[in-house]
């Protein structure tokens, strides 16, 4: 192993810690995993600069700059709340895909729509976003008797890209991985016609080919057509699901609505629904977005950036 590698590794992103968080989460005591997500993350938001930054910019986007004496603890404060979301998502989500997953209190809203979907037998798109614990929630699509495939992008560490992979591939779903491309169309597509779930992300990933501008929290950002693309081609049913953690082992998901897109006119009209959605639930509960890219490139809240910022990756990656 050189010396590169090594480095990489052992970064708090890297193999050697995933692997650590994952013997807690799976085989280590219960006072362990209700107590440690919250130190973990205070660790790694001191560390992070460039991660905290980042939610810094993103929170005060969405909540609106603190004023005052205590502005400048506030928004930290806010700040540090996704990373100990993020802990805690990570804790519960390696728990659950591990040889040893607790019980999960589950309250679904919107499950009609779901099952009505499912029913038609033509496949199925789901999205989510990097809110609450979308890995919880993909987890349990595998108990709805369909073959579930997720797209995914690579893990911006390449030490931990084989580990993570065998996690998600652990209990019989397969990965498609997008790399961030124009789209990685052809396997969803072959998916969709085989009736299966393909479970893809919406986020603001920049100006990237195929991509449209919607508003977002008050800035412009760019989402990806490409799932609604690739539905419509399929002739397949959209369902965005989020998943709200409310407490240990908690979550209510939430199916926010069905689009069934026949036309380039109607998939962007679809794709400015769905965002419509994931705002809405962003702002209701703003330190669930476990976004660790500055999506607009705003230093100052309220003001949308004049040249836009392509993220790389989503997660905590050092810059």
């Amino acid at each position: 192993m050189d010396w590169k590698t090594l480095r990489a590794t052992l970064r708090f992103d890297g193999a050697a810690w995933r692997r650590f968080a994952e013997l807690g989460c799976v085989y280590g005591p219960e006072w362990w995993k209700r107590g440690s997500p919250p130190v973990i993350a205070a660790i790694i938001f001191a560390i992070a600069r460039a991660q905290r930054a980042a939610v810094l910019a993103n929170q005060r986007q969405i909540r609106g700059s603190v004023r005052g004496p205590s502005g400048w603890l506030r928004e930290r404060w806010h700040a540090y709340r996704v990373f100990a979301e993020f802990a805690r998502s990570v804790t519960e989500a390696m728990e659950q895909w591990g040889p040893r997953p607790r019980p999960l209190e589950l309250h679904v809203v919107g499950a009609e729509i779901f099952d009505g979907a499912l029913a038609e037998h033509r496949g199925l798109v789901v999205l989510t976003g990097h809110f609450g614990s979308w890995e919880v929630a993909a987890r349990h699509l595998s108990g709805l008797g369909r073959p579930v495939s997720m797209v995914v992008a690579r893990e911006p560490n390449p030490t931990v890209r084989d580990f993570m992979h065998a996690i998600r591939s652990r209990h019989g779903f397969r990965v498609i991985y997008s790399d961030r491309s124009v789209f990685t169309g052809l396997p969803i597509l072959q998916a969709l016609r085989r009736d299966e779930i393909v479970g893809m992300q919406i986020e603001p990933w920049g100006p990237m080919p195929g991509s449209h501008e919607v508003e977002f929290c008050g800035c412009p950002a760019r989402f990806q057509l490409g799932p609604f693309a690739v539905a419509r081609v399929a002739g397949a049913p959209i369902v965005p699901v989020f998943a709200v953690r409310t407490g240990i082992r908690r979550y209510e998901i939430r199916v926010v609505g069905r689009f069934d897109p026949k036309t380039p006119a109607e998939s962007v009209a679809a794709l400015g629904a769905t965002v419509g959605a994931y705002e809405r639930l962003v702002r209701e509960v703003p330190a669930q977005w476990l976004m660790f890219e500055d999506v607009w490139g705003t230093p100052a809240a309220g003001a949308c950036a004049a040249d836009e910022v392509v993220p790389r990756a989503a997660g905590l990656r050092r810059r």
